[in-house]
Parts: structure tokens; sequence; C-alpha cells
């Protein structure tokens, strides 16, 4: 009998733990010091009565082949059972930026194994594929620069766009983000998953859609390290 696999794909990018069926990851982002020989994000498998086939990688934003390794790739993750993914950059230094964080994908796929009962029949199954931002951060940029770097975004309008600059060498991804009290979207049709387009590239600009009747002050939050919202701050417009 055949067998059909129907893969989904999501992007997460809030929150302290990622699931997806009894699958869970240890936090929403991997912050890969270049002065560490490896991280190692945590994978537990929460169901008593499933197993769980788990195929990690690391690709570029565009899906293309990236710089690391993740170890095992490809792993059975026993019921109720856990283990760590070692993620490993085998690129040189001078192949990436040292002046700026560089944004990379974790992508982990999971598929449940088929119930003993079910194997001569007819099956319908899902594979759940979740994607982590990974920045890959240079030694010469320092943790409690990042910490901080959120609250050096620079607004302006122009005509019925809210522009912001960031200044900083780091990535950084907003929590939320309001003009006048009025929450700030990505434009419609815009292809990039939201989780990209509410994200602010080191040395670079995001536009958003602005009404020309929105005036007040910007207020902003911003997503740490550890996957939590920081405090609000705010700046006339």
């Amino acid at each position: 009998m055949k067998r059909f696999i129907i893969a989904l794909t999501a992007i997460f990018t809030i929150g302290i733990h990622l699931a997806h069926a009894g699958v869970v990851l240890g936090g929403t982002r991997v912050i890969y010091p270049a002065n560490q020989a490896e991280v190692q994000v945590a994978l537990k498998n929460k169901d008593n009565d499933k197993r769980y086939l788990v195929h990690s990688w690391v690709s570029n934003i565009d899906d293309s082949k990236a710089p690391f390794i993740i170890t095992p790739p490809i792993y059975k993750l026993d019921e109720n059972h856990q283990t760590l993914l070692h993620v490993v950059y085998t690129g040189s230094q001078s192949s990436v930026p040292q002046d700026r964080e560089s944004l990379y994908m974790a992508n982990v796929k999971s598929v449940s194994a088929i119930p003993e009962a079910l194997r001569d029949n007819n099956t319908l199954q899902f594979a759940i594929k979740t994607k982590l931002k990974l920045f890959y951060r240079p030694v010469s940029l320092k943790e409690s620069e990042a910490k901080i770097a959120w609250q050096s975004l620079q607004f302006s309008r122009s005509q019925n766009q809210l522009i912001v600059k960031n200044p900083t060498p780091f990535y950084v991804t907003f929590g939320r983000l309001t003009v006048a009290g009025k929450e700030i979207k990505p434009a419609a049709g815009q292809q990039t998953p939201s989780a990209l387009t509410m994200m602010v590239a080191p040395f670079g600009e995001q536009r958003f859609p602005l009404s020309s009747s929105v005036k007040g002050d910007v207020v902003w939050t911003a997503i740490n390290d550890f996957g939590s919202e920081t405090g609000q701050h705010k700046q006339s417009l």
C-alpha cells in the first residue's frame, strides 16, 4: 500500500519553546558566536507513545546550502526522550562579514513513525518543518552591545511610509511596532515571511506602509537573544 507525506512549513519567531506535535525545540533562535566551536540546540519528544524521525540542516535565506553542519543530521527521537543538536560552522571567517552579523536559517523537519497497526493501510502523514533564525556573530561584536542595539533604531516618515534605519551591526527583530497606538505591519501581498520583514538588517533599513493620517510617537519592542520581548522604547516621529 502507498503512504502519502505532506510537508508543512512554518516560521516561528517569538515564544519560549517551539512545538510541532510532540517535538519541542528549546529556543526560538540560535546565536552562534564566532569564537565557539559549536552551539547546541535542545530537542525533545514530549509524546509518550510516538517516535519521530528528525532531519536537521542549516540553509541561507534563499534555502541554498549554508556553511554549517548539524549533527546528528538525521535522528530517531524515541518516546519521551531528548537530545542535543550540535551546530558547527564549517566556513572560514574571511567568507563572511566581520563587522556585522550574518543571518541563516536552522531547519528542523520531523515525521512520526507509523503505528504497527496502520503499516499495511493507506496512510496520510504530516512532516512538519520548523525554521529558526541563526545569527552568526563575529568576535568583534560584543554581547553587551547586542542587548541594547534595538534602542538605537531611527525612525522617519517619507510620504506614506515609515522608514526604520538600523545603525548597528546587529539584526533587530521587532516584538511590537506602533505609531500613535496603531500597529505597523508589512505591506500587503509581500512574499517575504513576516518573521523576516519585521526585522531590520545591520546598517540597513526597512520600510512599512503608514497612513498620512497617523501621527504620533513610535513605540517598539524587540526580541532579544533568548527569544524574550524587551521593554518598550519610544521616539517622536
